[in-house]
Formats: structure tokens, C-alpha cells, sequence
């Protein structure tokens, strides 16, 4: 006796298939992705300043060198957990000059290079204290807040501002706000922004972002002369956050770089 399948189970039947196929060719897409990532970003992470010339001094007696250190090696651990190559322009206590950090993006090939910086303010908004003996200093008013710096010299200047684009988003997202202290026109300030609400500042003097032939971004990562700022990037959880931030803001990037047509 032959059994005939009711519509209720061609239904289903074709149902099923479809499902099949859509699986298929999810599957298909996620290796065409994978093939076309498969080769994985080198980033080269600037931690900026070195022992003999350490940046700017913060409100808590800290040079800003101990706080791109710190960060710096967070973010690089986070980024090879990502799965990319990570090259470090110096090791903590190294020296390095400014044209040898672009230079070693260079030699390697790099698809990224960033620049960890703190930030500080001019001299006319600074006071000297005394934080536990420690010389230190503080800003007269409020100033807080991440910057980023691109140069327009730099021979892969869309790429370097794609990627500023997507570190301002996930900086936003993540409930900070640009300082837009670096447009004042005064003295040592009165640097263009190219993005106001992403707090992106062209620089085309910046050594580290002119002479490197790769996509660059300079990233100030708070104000450490602002008290309030500088509790916010020593806290271990902030730092954390921060460095997810980045993180993702990479991932975006080359995203975008494997969708690119």
C-alpha cells in the first residue's frame, strides 16, 4: 500500500529544507569572511614619551608615561585575545625618538598604527600642588575628556580618519565626551576639528601620524590634570572599558576593510 504524505508534512518538509539551505549559506558567508580575514591586522601601539622626557605631570604627582604604559598594555593584550599582531614601538623604561616609531610601522607592514597619549592642558589653566610631597599639577577649570588627532600628510590619511570615525563612535558609546579644549584660540592650541561631536582635531604635524605611511590616529585618553578626569582613567574598571572601546573600534575597522569592495 503506498502511503501518500499529508500537506501538513510537505509543509513542514519544505520548511525544513529551507532552513538547511539558509544554514548552508550562512555557513558559506562566515568562510568567505573568515578566508577574507584570515590574514590578522598588525597594529603597532605607540605609548607615547619616554622615561627621560615622560609627558605631561598630573594632578595626583604621576607622569603621563606610567599611564600610556599602563593602558597601552592592557590594549595590547586585548587586541592579541582579538587575534591580532601586536607590535609595541617601546617597552617600559626604553627610549625611542619619534621618527623610529613611525619608521618601525613602516618597516613592518603595519594596517594600523595608534598612538596612547594623556592629555594636560596650557600653562595659563595650570597650577603647581603638592600631592603627598609629590610635585603636581591641576587645572584652574574643568577639562576633560578623550582626543583624537589625524594628519592630512599622512599618505593614508581616509583610512586614518575611518578609523579616528569609529574609535570617536565607540568612545561616545561608551559614555565619554570629546574635549574640545584644543580648539581654543590660544597659544599651543587652536588645532581644526575635522569632527566636533567625535572630538577628531587634524594635526599635520605630528610626527608619529606625517611620517607614518600607514593608517594613523593619535589617541588622548583623558585630561590627567583634571581631578575629576584623572580619577576616571586611573580606574581599573574605566580602563577595562576603555580598552574594549578600542577594541571594538578595530574590529570595526577591519570589518569594514573586508567589506570593502
Amino acid at each position: 500500500m503506498k502511503i501518500r504524505p499529508c500537506a501538513s508534512s510537505r509543509v513542514a518538509l519544505r520548511l525544513l529544507l529551507t532552513a538547511v539551505f539558509g544554514l548552508l549559506s550562512c555557513s558559506l558567508c562566515l568562510s568567505q569572511a573568515a578566508a577574507a580575514s584570515a590574514h590578522p591586522l598588525t597594529i603597532v601601539l605607540d605609548p607615547g614619551h619616554n622615561p627621560k622626557q615622560p609627558g605631561a605631570l598630573g594632578n595626583q604627582g604621576i607622569y603621563e608615561i606610567v599611564y600610556n604604559d599602563n593602558l597601552t598594555a592592557l590594549l595590547a593584550d586585548a587586541l592579541r585575545k582579538a587575534g591580532c599582531t601586536v607590535l609595541l614601538t617601546r617597552r617600559p623604561n626604553q627610549e625611542i625618538g619619534l621618527e623610529q616609531r613611525a619608521q618601525m610601522a613602516n618597516d613592518n607592514h603595519a594596517d594600523l598604527f595608534l598612538a596612547i597619549h594623556h592629555d594636560s592642558a596650557q600653562p595659563q589653566y595650570l597650577e603647581k600642588i603638592t600631592h603627598t610631597s609629590l610635585t603636581a599639577y591641576q587645572s584652574t577649570r574643568p577639562i576633560s575628556g578623550y582626543s583624537i588627532f589625524v594628519s592630512t600628510l599622512n599618505p593614508r590619511f581616509a583610512e586614518s580618519f575611518r578609523f579616528a570615525e569609529l574609535l570617536g563612535q565607540d568612545m561616545l558609546a561608551l559614555g565619554r565626551h570629546p574635549s574640545l579644549h584644543h580648539a581654543e584660540k590660544i597659544q599651543g592650541e587652536n588645532r581644526e576639528l575635522l569632527n566636533e561631536k567625535l572630538g577628531i582635531y587634524r594635526f599635520d604635524d605630528l610626527i608619529v601620524l606625517k611620517k607614518t605611511t600607514v593608517p594613523a590616529v593619535l589617541l588622548e585618553v583623558g585630561v590627567i590634570v583634571d581631578s575629576k578626569d584623572e580619577r576616571y582613567v586611573s580606574s581599573k574598571d574605566n580602563q577595562r572599558a576603555i580598552v574594549q572601546a578600542i577594541v571594538a573600534a578595530v574590529r570595526e575597522y577591519d570589518l569594514s576593510r573586508i567589506e570593502k569592495p
